[in-house]
């Protein structure tokens, strides 16, 4: 048994410094791999860093526009509400001056129209133009609380949709 381990003794030997040469070259390869690997990583998060920074700094620019942006609307709001206001109180005080006045009106009476349709006859003229002038059967009187108040509310209705177009047509004509 002594000369069989004298036999395989060098061969065991020599086979166990073959695996050790495989094992460190192996060893040697990976680790230059490795170290490949680590470089490509750096240089991939110094990108990924330098990426960070130009995104960063871009949301940065970006946020500020926009606040200016919407702090130019806020103010243009603020200054519209203001004019807003101003109309509706002063069509509110319209509103109460005429609630308070009486309506007066103009009364001119009108020829009955005579024939098929109430057309003229031939030879009559036409009504003048000219209010009053050659009518003298024209009187004036007070317009009833009924149709005043009617006639005050249509007349605010008439001022608060004027206001809101005057409101919103510099926006619309300039955008």
């Amino acid at each position: 048994m002594k000369r069989f381990l004298e036999f395989i003794a060098p061969g065991l030997l020599a086979l166990s410094l073959l695996a050790c040469l495989v094992l460190g070259f192996g060893m040697q390869h990976f680790k230059t791999k490795a170290q490949v690997a680590t470089s490509e990583l750096k240089q991939l998060q110094d990108s990924v860093a330098a990426q960070k920074r130009t995104a960063t700094a871009e949301l940065e620019r970006l946020t500020a526009e926009r606040n200016a942006a919407q702090a130019r609307l806020d103010q243009l709001y603020q200054q519209q509400e203001k004019t807003d206001a101003q109309a509706v109180q002063e069509i509110a005080r319209l509103t109460g001056e005429l609630q308070q006045r009486p309506v007066r009106v103009r009364i001119v009476s009108q020829p009955a129209a005579s024939g098929a349709g109430g057309c003229r006859s031939a030879g009559e003229q036409a009504a003048s133009t000219d209010s009053g002038a050659a009518d003298a059967a024209e009187a004036y009187g007070l317009l009833p609380a009924a149709n005043s108040a009617r006639l005050a509310g249509v007349i605010q209705e008439i001022e608060t949709l004027n206001a809101a177009y005057a409101s919103c047509r510099s926006q619309l004509l300039h955008p």
